[in-house]
């Protein structure tokens, strides 16, 4: 009786066709990548306003993908600053936020004289410089914030990094007596007294959206971290990032300084919610700025 030959399991040649499928998958992607990166690197050999367009592009794309962004954020570096001393990466993926904006402001028995907007008068100081007196919102008979900034509380999902190691809260969120031009006016950071040259890190993962200098902030860093917030660091002494940067939570972006309106060396940091300023101590890690 001849003997019968095994057979060929069906299963056994779908999984070899499965298997050829797959490596044809990989392929096909691996050479996809392979043009792209020939792309970039035919902008990048170009320059000009081309390339930062893409790279622009680019960083913002990434905000929303938390591991292509860490990547990315290791592969550009540290954005051209340094990394904090004790400093921790923080999640690369962009801060939600929850919290609601007040309208223009209401006064009882006359108006106040408010600063108000994108460029508010930054005013603060270091020991022995004062940044003047905070005030109640019953003490100005103001009901509400002037137009751009609100009293509501502020929520992001994600916890901040400090911007400074240590320091004195010299000036709050809210209204208060000027002390470089006098009379009342709203201040639209938080203002941290702390030594000149103190490094400035960033509180979230985030891409480097402006850097300048003016009358008002002196040099400033503004950084934006999607779902339109933004943190705006001023009066520094010296700004180490370049716009466009992809920059790592608690990266020093910036070191402490007294450029523009300011009456002693400290951090004005401003927190905004698509253009709306919000109090910095809502999300700002204040146990050491006592």
């Amino acid at each position: 009786m001849p003997e019968e030959r095994p057979r060929r399991s069906p299963h056994t040649a779908e999984k070899k066709k499965a298997g050829a499928a797959g490596w044809q998958l990989v392929a096909v992607q691996s050479i996809s990548c392979l043009v792209v990166v020939l792309i970039a690197l035919v902008f990048r050999l170009i320059g000009g306003s081309a390339f930062s367009q893409l790279r622009q592009s680019f960083n913002e794309s990434i905000m929303s993908n938390s591991i292509i962004a860490t990547l990315a954020a290791l592969l550009d570096g540290p954005g051209g600053g340094e990394d904090a001393s004790g400093g921790t990466t923080g999640s690369p993926s962009s801060p939600t936020t929850t919290g609601s904006a007040a309208g223009e402001s209401t006064t009882a028995g006359g108006t106040s004289s408010t600063t108000a907007g994108t460029s508010s008068a930054a005013v603060t100081t270091a020991a022995p410089a004062a940044g003047g007196d905070d005030l109640t919102v019953s003490e100005v008979k103001v009901l509400y914030a002037p137009e751009g900034a609100t009293f509501a509380p502020l929520t992001i999902n994600r916890q901040a990094e400090k911007p400074l190691e240590d320091g004195t809260v010299t000036s709050w969120f809210g209204y208060r007596e000027n002390p470089l031009g006098g009379g009342i006016s709203f201040h639209q950071a938080l203002d941290i007294a702390a030594d000149a040259g103190e490094p400035v890190a960033a509180m979230y993962f985030g891409i480097v959206g402006e850097i300048g200098e003016n009358d008002s902030y002196g040099k400033y860093v503004k950084i934006n971290h999607g779902n339109g917030i933004e943190v705006l660091y001023a009066h520094c002494s010296e700004i180490l990032v370049q716009k466009d940067a992809v920059i790592r939570a608690g990266e020093t972006v910036a070191r402490v300084g007294s450029t523009g309106q300011s009456t002693g060396s400290h951090l004005h940091v401003e927190v905004r919610v698509n253009g709306v300023a919000y109090d910095p101590a809502c999300v700002v890690p204040m146990d050491d700025y006592a």
